[in-house]
């Protein structure tokens, strides 16, 4: 049941309200409130025992709506905006960014986040939040956009296609994967082949070559296609750990039967 707030915490609850901020910190207590960091981690307790807000982890809430608390109704928010504002120096990725992309086939009950620091995973209602840790080095290709009415970082869509190609567990698997690249209408190639260097990896680079070789929907210049090539060697490789498939001579690439025959599937 919702009880009565201070002063301050009605004065923080319409606050949000107006800007239509439905995800929190404690910083943003802070500054809101010009108080300090202690006094700003009492408010947000107080309010979490009120039912003003939830908190997902420590420092990390979600203002519940009056309409809500009126009406006594469970409120589950975008767990996308949770995620993004969860950790400082990350970006959304993979299969969370292929659904911001308008890529994704299906819900999804996970959400990824690419960060440069050890993260603990958390659980907001149904949604699992995974941090995925790069290398400082390996920490480029993401871009602040809009969303619902919040700034957030995404991994931009061609570094978003190296990475589910890269790891495709993050993405539902190879059919899930290929079934999302298929909706894509276009891409950057010149900004896909600089980041596939930047990568500097070969087995990416080649994946990545065959797929936007053999898609349907893409149309990659030859020029691109075979400055991929340079960029994977001439060795033989596998698609993937089973280590078993068809062997395509262009690529010199052992693919699964199942993903080549989804990758061809029209």
């Amino acid at each position: 049941m919702f009880k009565s707030m201070s002063g301050l915490e009605q004065q923080l609850y319409f606050h949000l309200g107006e800007r239509d901020q439905r995800v929190f910190t404690i910083q943003d207590i802070k500054k809101i409130l010009n108080i300090s960091q202690a006094h700003a981690r009492n408010i947000a307790s107080d309010m979490v025992k009120k039912n003003a807000t939830e908190r997902v982890k420590p420092g990390l809430f979600v203002r519940i709506p009056e309409s809500v608390i009126l009406d006594k109704q469970q409120y589950t928010e975008d767990a996308i905006l949770i995620a993004a504002k969860s950790t400082k120096k990350a970006f959304l990725s993979y299969y969370t960014a292929l659904t911001i992309h308008g890529l994704a086939e299906r819900y999804a009950t996970q959400i990824y986040v690419t960060t440069t620091k050890h993260q603990r995973n958390i659980k907001y209602h149904e949604i699992k939040i995974n941090y995925i840790k790069t290398i400082p080095k390996k920490f480029f290709g993401y871009r602040i956009i809009n969303y619902s009415n919040e700034n957030i970082q995404v991994s931009d869509l061609e570094r978003t296609i190296i990475d589910v190609i890269d790891k495709s567990k993050y993405a539902g698997g190879w059919n899930e994967t290929i079934n999302c690249l298929k909706n894509l209408d276009e891409i950057n190639y010149k900004q896909l082949l600089t980041y596939l260097k930047k990568s500097n990896n070969k087995t990416i680079a080649r994946k990545t070559g065959y797929i936007i070789d053999n898609l349907n929907n893409l149309n990659p210049s030859q020029k691109i296609l075979k400055e991929i090539q340079k960029l994977s060697g001439s060795n033989d490789l596998y698609f993937d750990t089973t280590k078993k498939g068809i062997y395509d001579q262009k690529w010199n690439l052992i693919i699964p039967k199942d993903t080549k025959e989804t990758i061809h599937a029209y």
